[in-house]
């Protein structure tokens, strides 16, 4: 979906939101809500139906049921009314428990796919939110009403449903948005979804009139289905399941959140036992104060330890004399490049001659200059990598062989420009291997390694022709 068509969209979406709150309660109260509620089900489902061959399939599902599970568990009382039916509120209670564990199921999902490798880091720090947030809700909705929940069980389920049920989304959100991966409007929308339902489940408690209350729930739960609809919708929803290719950066904002997390428990004791006033504020402020110093010198070494890390990393993948991309690296952007795309092998005709004869030094400086142009003959998103010694392999994303060969050429003329180095000017050419997969919808195989030798192949061949040329080739299917 286009941006223009996404942004009527969510105006469309707040306006049902907005007229549904308004008729709440009213003779067209269900027709409003309804009516925009169910075909924004059935949008969810049908991107679901659309990722049943993709890989990020799982997650759309769950959460194309769990909307499906709500529609249903709201639809009950009505019809039931309809039909002269008396309902006890256990079957809508079944169908929203299985909405709230469809959803959480389905964040969970994301950011598992999203974080990869660096899940367990988010796991701890979303536990630990959890864990104070549950507090937060027992003392707050639980435990004022202890003796009426103990003697209505059904009563217990459906008043404890929404804030357990929201427990399990606010697992998923800290989940993904602690987990590292790119977080553009698609993610925005998703997590805005999941805050508009645990405030609308826990904060229409707070509102007096159950008019009111019932008005304000119905609209922000139609407006959070509306934004999940949406990230589902948006041009750039894939990027909700995409595998993170670096390591989290921990935001200092975190540390803090994760002291709150800390001070919930001592500060729910302190708040329900008999302190003196004074002494309550001192001990409070203690504990305040201690977890402070924990948490910023915690805060101090685990970024001393990121700082490592991102520098290994980058030492990893990268080469050192020119900087780009090394050969381990190239197979992984190889690995996440789409089909139709094209590898183009470089060999530099006449190195040898200028580093034997003129010292490595000179080399070197023929090499940095030679990586400078060929980031410069690219465009942004394509990939410039050095396998070793005077070979080089460019990556164009998206580009088909027939139209890397304006590409090829430009490098050719650009690479024979001479270099200067200690007031002398050396000249170097390239031969060049081009291969790759022209339709971008070809039901061919994306190999990289099967690439990247035909490229290495056409490229010998090249050299044999006469070098200072490229030669096309066809990368096996």
């Amino acid at each position: 979906m286009t941006r223009r068509m996404l942004q009527l969209y969510v105006a469309l979406a707040a306006a049902a939101a907005t007229a549904a709150g308004v008729t709440s309660g009213g003779p067209f109260g269900d027709l409003v809500y309804f009516g925009a509620y169910l075909p924004m089900t059935g949008l969810l489902c049908w991107s679901a139906a659309r990722r049943r061959r993709s890989s990020d399939y799982l997650p759309w599902l769950c959460l194309a049921l769990g909307q499906v599970a709500w529609l249903t568990g709201d639809a009950v009382y009505p019809v039931s009314t309809y039909l002269h039916r008396a309902v006890d509120g256990t079957a809508s209670a079944v169908l929203w428990t299985a909405g709230y564990l469809a959803y959480g199921a389905a964040l969970v999902a994301m950011a598992r796919r999203r974080a990869g490798r660096w899940l367990r880091p988010a796991v701890l720090d979303m536990l630990t939110m959890v864990v104070a947030a549950s507090i937060v809700i027992w003392v707050a909705f639980v435990s004022p009403f202890l003796t009426e929940l103990a003697a209505d069980p059904l009563g217990a389920y459906l008043y404890l449903m929404g804030p357990m049920g929201d427990l399990g989304i606010f697992a998923g959100v800290l989940l993904l948005v602690f987990s590292p991966g790119r977080r553009g409007g698609a993610t925005r929308l998703l997590v805005s979804s999941a805050v508009l339902r645990i405030a609308s489940d826990l904060g229409s408690n707070f509102i007096p009139s159950l008019d009111q209350s019932a008005a304000v729930a119905t609209a922000v739960i139609l407006l959070s289905n509306g934004l999940l609809i949406a990230a589902a919708l948006h041009e750039q929803s894939g990027e909700l399941t995409v595998a993170a290719r670096r390591s989290p950066t921990l935001h200092a904002a975190r540390i803090w959140f994760l002291g709150v997390g800390l001070l919930t428990a001592p500060a729910a004791l302190f708040a329900r036992r008999d302190y003196a006033e004074g002494e309550r504020l001192l001990l409070f402020s203690a504990t305040v104060v201690t977890a402070a110093l924990i948490l910023a010198r915690f805060a101090s070494a685990l970024r001393s330890l990121e700082r490592a890390e991102r520098t290994l990393d980058h030492r990893s993948r990268h080469d050192p004399l020119t900087g780009l991309l090394n050969r381990a690296a190239l197979g992984d952007e190889l690995e996440a490049c789409p089909p139709g795309s094209t590898v183009l092998y470089l060999d530099l005709d006449g190195f040898k001659a200028v580093n034997d004869g003129f010292g490595h030094a000179a080399g070197d400086a023929i090499l940095r200059t030679v990586a400078q142009r060929l980031t410069a003959a690219v465009r942004d998103c394509d990939t410039v990598a050095r396998l070793g010694g005077d070979e080089f392999a460019v990556v164009l994303t998206g580009l088909s062989s027939t139209d890397a060969v304006p590409v090829a050429e430009r490098i050719l003329r650009d690479v024979a420009v001479p270099v200067e180095h200690e007031g002398a000017w050396h000249t170097v050419g390239a031969s060049i291997g081009i291969a790759g997969i022209d339709a971008p919808g070809s039901t061919a195989e994306w190999r990289p390694a099967a690439l990247l030798r035909a490229a290495d192949t056409a490229m010998y061949q090249a050299k044999r022709l006469g070098r200072g040329r490229w030669v096309l080739a066809e990368a096996a299917a």
